[in-house]
């Protein structure tokens, strides 16, 4: 038991570190225009310590990366710790692992397969919605135009990202499985953990908080999350299924 305890802490104190590094440094952020964007495998790695360390791990993982995060690398912008995002990031820690024993009771794959295909076909028809009912948009005191090509590219890469992390998704479990087992793959339930999770948490909840935070309107924030969250999701469930194969095989064998 005690053995059992002092792995749980070493395990996500390691886990902590590296969320830090990877959204602070290794990470893609303060993009022109749409600073409020930020793409790296932070999210995954909390993800991970919710699902194989505990909701209780997990949210410890979320909330400390965002204080200790922004406490050990400044950001450039000069933003300083605000606790509602402290609280976006715990409940991203804490949702995850109820989301997944759910979907692992679903049992058939089909139906999880079906979950994360209607939330990415409902994002890329917002998406197409978006772009045609906007010719611009106002950001900081800026007018920024929608072109005719700007539209057309937006709306086909959004179809494009949604229908290649389906793909993605799909073959990740091909592969997981054919090298590793049945047994300890779970690929479509850790991916309908990644998209409830960062549907609710970091579309949703993230995009309203920033809302508040950067003075922007809400449907642009979940916009620029959306697209953002075709990456993500492939990118999460592949890092989290491969991080949760190699848990089970070197950490609990």
């Amino acid at each position: 038991m005690k053995n059992n305890v002092v792995r749980q802490i070493t395990l996500s104190a390691l886990i902590l570190a590296l969320t830090i590094i990877c959204t602070r440094v290794l990470s893609i952020q303060n993009i022109p225009i749409v600073p409020f964007v930020r793409i790296s495998i932070g999210p995954a790695l909390i993800i991970f310590a919710s699902i194989f360390l505990g909701p209780i791990s997990g949210l410890i993982v979320g909330a400390a990366s965002d204080i200790l995060g922004i406490v050990l690398f400044p950001n450039a912008l000069g933003y300083s710790i605000n606790p509602l995002f402290t609280v976006v990031y715990g409940l991203l820690g804490l949702c995850p692992f109820f989301i997944f024993k759910g979907a692992k009771m679903l049992k058939k794959n089909s139906i999880n397969f079906g979950i994360i295909s209607a939330i990415l076909g409902s994002l890329c028809i917002f998406t197409t919605i978006f772009m045609l009912l906007n010719n611009s948009i106002v950001l900081f005191g800026k007018t920024y135009e929608f072109l005719a090509w700007h539209k057309t590219l937006i709306i086909s890469l959004s179809w494009v990202l949604s229908i290649a992390s389906v793909l993605a998704i799909y073959f990740i479990d091909k592969h997981l499985k054919k090298k590793y087992g049945e047994d300890i793959a779970d690929v479509y339930p850790i991916a309908v953990a990644c998209v409830l999770s960062e549907l609710f948490v970091m579309l949703i909840l993230n995009s309203i908080v920033k809302v508040m935070f950067f003075e922007v309107d809400f449907l642009f924030v979940f916009f620029s999350q959306a697209v953002v969250f075709f990456i993500d999701l492939p990118l999460n469930t592949f890092v989290v299924s491969l991080l949760g194969v190699l848990y089970k095989k070197v950490v609990l064998k």
